[in-house]
């Protein structure tokens, strides 16, 4: 099975897992489950994107083979990045947490506009050169580090114990984000010839 095979699946069973735990679970974790619709989209938007490209309609670029059509739409990557950015962060602001888990229609809506906001920037990543991958996993690793630690330190404001936090905070770090870590890193090492 290929790289692109196994990202359709793996971002179909995060969607259906993500949809799952946004329906089931206590307020809590739902808040921390934000990552799965963002994911399933990155994965299935690059899916697409790739599954898409006719095999001869690929080229060699800093030692991966790209779409062309990713080069042609690189000048609006910053764009898409901007707009699939904009689709996420209003939905984990504490302003706005709270009136979703009361409006039914806001549930779904942020549902669907965090998974769209992935699947722009999945579609949207092979354009970018390996130092702005680098960057942008930089900073989405730097944004969870830090929407952690205010969601433990000030988790009043999202209208969540304490207590109940600290469980979901260290199953998300140590499930989620450091795998996602270890993966990267070794994407890091395979591209500058250490692996």
């Amino acid at each position: 099975m290929d790289l692109v095979q196994i990202a359709k699946y793996i971002g179909f069973s995060l969607l259906i897992v993500s949809i799952i735990l946004y329906v089931f679970i206590d307020p809590v974790d739902r808040l921390l489950s934000y990552q799965g619709p963002i994911l399933s989209g990155a994965l299935l938007g690059w899916y697409v994107l790739i599954s898409n490209t006719p095999r001869d309609k690929f080229i060699e670029t800093e030692g991966e083979k790209i779409p062309i059509v990713s080069i042609l739409i690189r000048k609006r990557a910053p764009l898409f990045m901007a707009i699939g950015s904009l689709l996420i962060i209003p939905w984990l602001m504490p302003q706005i947490y709270p009136m979703v888990l009361e409006i039914q229609w806001l549930f779904v809506l942020s549902f669907l506009s965090e998974f769209l906001g992935g699947f722009m920037i999945g579609y949207i990543v092979p354009s970018l050169k390996f130092t702005e991958k680098l960057l942008l996993f930089s900073l989405g690793f730097a944004g969870d580090t830090i929407y952690l630690l205010l969601l433990y330190l000030a988790s009043g404001i999202f209208h969540v114990p304490s207590p109940l936090l600290l469980n979901s905070v260290i199953v998300l770090v140590y499930g989620i984000k450091f795998p996602e870590g270890v993966v990267f890193a070794v994407y890091i090492m395979k591209k500058i010839g250490g692996i």
